[in-house]
């Protein structure tokens, strides 16, 4: 057996950051496909549209912080976050449900897993390691646009 030295080794040191990882993320790593915990992977291009289409998501990002998104049948969007709205695209590719915003991302798209269980849906975001991780989910849908959320306006300054 060799000398204790205060040190780790590797193999140990790899299985503990893996399980610190899987901790940390409460659980939120998704499957590529399938039910689990997180309820159904929604992928096809269809179903994803025939959730969000006309439809007015209110929810919650995994920090607790509240939004509304309005996705409109033509692909533009209205985004309400502390108070301000803007706006923006939706759209589906690869399975994947993706967002378009000037004012966030610089104006990159981000695209999500989408998780369906009952009415509640779950957006999942990957990282740069190639895991997936809970970004944000819904607390209520309602069908079109009942807040007036803007499609046409310009981004909100100062919050």
């Amino acid at each position: 057996m060799p000398p204790r030295t205060g040190t780790v080794p590797f193999p140990r040191l790899l299985a503990l950051a893996w399980l610190v990882l899987a901790l940390l993320s409460g659980g939120a790593l998704a499957q590529e496909s399938g039910e689990d915990s997180r309820g159904e992977r929604v992928s096809d291009k269809a179903a994803i549209e025939s959730l969000l289409k006309d439809e007015t998501v209110y929810g919650r990002y995994s920090t607790g912080m509240e939004w509304t998104e309005y996705h409109s049948p033509d692909g533009r969007t209205g985004y309400r976050q502390n108070g301000c709205v803007y706006p923006g695209h939706w759209w589906v590719a690869d399975g994947l449900v993706c967002f378009r915003y000037d004012a966030f991302n610089g104006g990159q798209p981000a695209c999500f897993q989408l998780y369906r269980e009952g009415e509640k849906l779950s957006f999942y975001y990957r990282s740069a390691l190639g895991l997936w991780f809970l970004n944000a989910y819904s607390t209520d849908r309602k069908p079109g646009n009942p807040d007036r959320l803007p499609l046409d306006t310009h981004a909100c300054v100062g919050v």
